[in-house]
């Protein structure tokens, strides 16, 4: 991590971004002080105590016990919050399918189930803050879905790494951008970064040396042996490179293809 620096509000949910390798992981680890940095201070509410009460974790690799039952796991947890298991069971086990696996051993649990079951324990508790590392892979949509709405309804605080640079887009306030252990600005919503760079379109060809020197004067980057080509809908460059080829497309601009044009540039 290097010159990492921002602050998370309350009720905000934060989508870090960024490819394999560039450091979210660590940088959760670093928040939920698993970590300790080299340099520099991480704050909760001005105080460096990190606030386990008040706080769900999601762990990359999730910290349950296979030869334990699900409903076992989930007793575990509840008596070390001093919660009800009855409460617990009513309020989540239909709700989030919990129901059809609680007698089932966790070591026979598929992916998804162990992510659901993950899921569940980091909010039982009903925290402020959920701090979670890729917490909806291996997740139908549905049961995604069910989750987002719990959370939502909660007013919960959120940040959390992630994949799916769609859904991040529809359902985080802001976004961090972190390439090589560095954010590439401070995080913003998403829907007002792209409008601030200012393209609203990506046009897609192969790279070839006549359509370089049309698209010139575009930003763009390269990929897979294709320009990707930023333009709005009043630049010419369609027209002028449906002059060389037919063989192109166009589509709308996503976070992924802002990212990787910030990228290449580095």
């Amino acid at each position: 991590m290097d010159k990492i620096s921002f602050t998370i509000g309350r009720g905000e949910k934060i989508a870090l971004l960024g490819s394999n390798g560039a450091g979210k992981s660590t940088l959760i680890d670093i928040m939920t002080q698993d970590i300790n940095p080299t340099d520099g201070n991480i704050f909760f509410d001005r105080t460096s105590v990190f606030p386990k009460n008040r706080t769900g974790v999601l762990y990359g690799c999730l910290p349950l016990f296979p030869y334990l039952r699900v409903f076992e796991q989930i007793r575990y947890f509840t008596a070390i919050y001093r919660l009800d298991y009855k409460e617990v069971e009513k309020e989540y086990y239909k709700r989030l399918g919990i129901d059809k696996i609680e007698n089932s051993f966790i070591y026979q649990l598929s992916q998804g189930e162990r992510q659901k079951l993950g899921l569940l324990i980091s909010i039982i508790n009903n925290p402020e803050l959920l701090i979670w590392d890729e917490p909806f892979s291996n997740l139908d949509p549905t049961t995604i879905d069910t989750f987002w709405g719990i959370v939502n309804s909660n007013k919960k605080t959120i940040f959390y790494s992630t994949h799916n640079w769609e859904d991040a887009m529809k359902k985080s306030t802001k976004v961090c951008l972190l390439h090589e252990g560095r954010l590439l600005e401070e995080p913003k919503n998403p829907v007002e970064l792209l409008s601030e760079f200012q393209k609203q379109n990506v046009l897609i060809v192969g790279i070839d040396n006549l359509v370089s020197e049309v698209i010139i004067n575009y930003k763009y980057y390269k990929l897979d042996g294709c320009y990707y080509v930023f333009w709005n809908t009043d630049e010419p460059i369609v027209t002028e490179i449906s002059k060389l080829t037919t063989n192109f497309s166009v589509k709308k601009i996503s976070l992924i293809d802002y990212y990787r044009y910030r990228t290449s540039k580095l």
